[in-house]
């Protein structure tokens, strides 16, 4: 699996993203995980400004109509990867179950892309959750 790790900086970072996405290859697949649309959703109902809701809202609604990105499901094989790489997670940082279940959501996103041997981007890796698994 690669990684491609954005910092927090959303704003440079998100127009890095979308300048790097424009000048991908026609034939170029991009994905996400149906996990991400769940979080978008969240953001969307949590968000503490109506403008910050609609946007992330219109940004939903986007990616269900793009032709160009494909929204993956969760899997059987998904979940054999998932099993795997927590083990491995929880080992490398020899940490306990409690502390382990925050990351469920970022080790699944990541099991789907090793399923689907894709890239990660990423902007939610403070913990460098995928660097140990890459």
């Amino acid at each position: 699996m690669r990684v491609i790790a954005l910092t927090q900086q959303k704003s440079i970072d998100d127009q890095k993203l979308a300048t790097r996405i424009a000048s991908l290859k026609k034939e170029t697949k991009l994905y996400i995980s149906i996990l991400s649309i769940y979080e978008m959703e969240y953001g969307a109902a949590h968000a503490s400004e109506q403008t910050i809701a609609v946007k992330t809202k219109l940004a939903i609604q986007s990616l269900k109509i793009e032709d160009k990105i494909t929204i993956l499901p969760l899997s059987m094989q998904g979940a054999q990867i998932f099993g795997e790489i927590k083990e491995l997670y929880r080992t490398i940082k020899g940490i306990g179950k409690k502390a382990l279940q925050k990351h469920n959501v970022d080790l699944i996103i990541a099991a789907t892309a090793i399923e689907h041997q894709a890239t990660l981007v990423s902007h939610d890796n403070k913990d460098k959750i995928f660097e140990i698994l890459a």
